[in-house]
């Protein structure tokens, strides 16, 4: 390598560690996914009460109250990128509520009570269940 070549190397790749970084919080900035409206926790105050609706199947079982929804995952799903949907009338997803990552409990804050709801793989574009309430 010349000593211009060098240069430009160097001044390349330290232009590249700046720009990379930046491109990437601009790209998940817009995400819902991490937004704190749709944030699990292990505790809420409000699971004490009696649930309006609830299902349960070999995979989940879900709880539905008045401000929010609690999904019990009893195993780690195959699918990594396991998505909570809120189903409408139809039967199609629309909101994205969450994302079940692990075996647990996991509390979604809701607006307004969904028709149902169903866990989506968004990778693979595979519907891993679907319930109404």
């Amino acid at each position: 390598m010349t000593s211009g070549q060098r240069k430009a190397h160097k001044y390349i790749w330290l232009l590249l560690a700046i720009v990379i970084p930046v491109v990437m919080v601009f790209a998940i900035k817009d995400l819902n996914i991490f937004s704190s409206e749709n944030s699990t926790s292990s505790t809420f105050e409000g699971s004490k009460k009696d649930s309006l609706k609830s299902f349960e199947n070999d995979i989940i079982k879900a709880s539905l109250f008045e401000s929010h929804i609690e999904i019990i995952l009893k195993s780690t799903l195959k699918n990594t990128s396991a998505v909570v949907y809120e189903m409408d009338k139809k039967g199609n997803k629309t909101i994205i509520i969450g994302q079940l990552t692990t075996a647990g409990i996991y509390n979604f804050n809701i607006n307004n009570l969904p028709k149902g709801i169903i866990i989506y793989d968004d990778l693979k574009h595979v519907e891993i269940t679907k319930f109404s309430f």
